[in-house]
């Protein structure tokens, strides 16, 4: 078998697959209904979004599921502080599982317990809106944890646009290819960063702004198979070039103290939505984590880079595994071609290198 059947297995085994996740989906129905069926509380519609709306989401290795859940509440912002609501959902949602309802900075999350620890949980988002008979206004998201908070504010977003701009990259039927090979690539590097950053705290770099630097700047790769005698994508130099074009978004900053070169990375919600401006997604790096991020993602490349200049499949797999994890198979030797057949250089689906 080919290299590409095997990153294929790969995303199969971590490709988030919604429609099985029907705990999840009956979970958030639940407290929608709870929600709904509340005098005290204004109507809303719900969104699904986030990487479940972006059909990239990827299996979590601490095995939490989770879903982000948009509630547009057809009120108007002026008529509500940003903690109004959140408090409001989270006292009617507080005891409705062991681990209660919490609020956040951009939610309220509700955790479920599953064989004697945390299996899932559902973040819900408040929006409101400028005027609220105006479904096309401008919507607002309550951001805060408490009332004391600076940081608590109302603050523009387009959450519908965000999906869309997402959904747009290689739409329609021409282009599923494309389409499927850019949401395998944004899949491996999010199961990658899963595995080299820690959730906690702000090490880990978000992966909005991951699926945003694809959006704008991943182009589909294929290579030519003399055996098919046709052009067949190539992960492995997609992935490749999408590392490089993250590499490219690092600038200098300084030598510190002890004489490490810092860097930093800076990257803005799409400036055709209706979100704040010049909110740099990588804001809440530190520059140590951004520099961390920086060194690990040229490991990446030069790791990657020594997959290409492999010639055995199967010594191929086993480098893989080490840099996405033991999901990646590696095949044994009988199973495998030892030697890669030899193909022209790769190039993007437009044919430029």
């Amino acid at each position: 078998m080919s290299l590409q059947t095997y990153f294929k297995e790969f995303n199969k085994v971590i490709k988030m697959d919604y429609d099985v996740k029907s705990e999840l989906k009956e979970k958030r129905d639940i407290l929608l209904g709870i929600l709904r069926n509340d005098d005290d509380m204004p109507a809303f519609d719900e969104y699904n979004q986030g990487s479940y709306s972006m059909h990239l989401g990827v299996e979590p290795l601490d095995k939490e599921y989770d879903i982000d859940v948009g509630l547009r509440f057809h009120v108007n912002r002026d008529d509500y502080e940003p903690m109004d609501l959140k408090e409001k959902i989270r006292d009617l949602l507080k005891n409705h599982t062991e681990y209660g309802a919490k609020i956040k900075k951009p939610c309220v999350t509700v955790t479920y317990k599953k064989d004697g620890e945390a299996a899932y949980h559902v973040d819900l988002v408040t929006y409101v809106y400028e005027d609220k008979d105006d479904s096309d206004s401008q919507l607002y998201l309550a951001r805060g944890k408490n009332r004391d908070s600076e940081e608590t504010c109302w603050e523009k977003s387009d959450p519908v646009g965000l999906v869309e701009y997402v959904n747009d990259k290689y739409k329609g039927d021409d282009n599923k290819e494309d389409r499927e090979q850019f949401r395998r690539v944004v899949r491996y590097i999010k199961r990658w960063k899963n595995k080299k950053f820690s959730s906690s705290g702000n090490a880990e770099p978000p992966s909005i702004a991951i699926t945003l630097i694809a959006v704008d700047h991943f182009e589909a790769s294929k290579k030519y198979d003399y055996i098919e005698e046709k052009y067949c994508y190539d992960d492995l130099q997609a992935v490749i070039s999408f590392a490089k074009e993250i590499q490219k978004l690092f600038v200098f900053k300084e030598v510190n103290e002890i004489g490490r070169l810092m860097y930093t990375i800076e990257y803005n919600l799409p400036s055709s939505l209706n979100f704040e401006s010049d909110v740099n997604l990588f804001r809440k790096m530190s520059d140590n984590y951004m520099t961390d991020f920086k060194e690990k993602i040229d490991d990446l490349v030069d790791d990657l880079e020594a997959v290409k200049s492999e010639t055995d499949e199967v010594e191929q797999c086993k480098m893989l595994s080490k840099i996405f994890g033991d999901d990646f198979p590696i095949p044994e030797k009988k199973n495998a071609a030892k030697k890669q057949m030899n193909f022209i250089p790769s190039t993007s689906a437009s044919g430029v290198d």
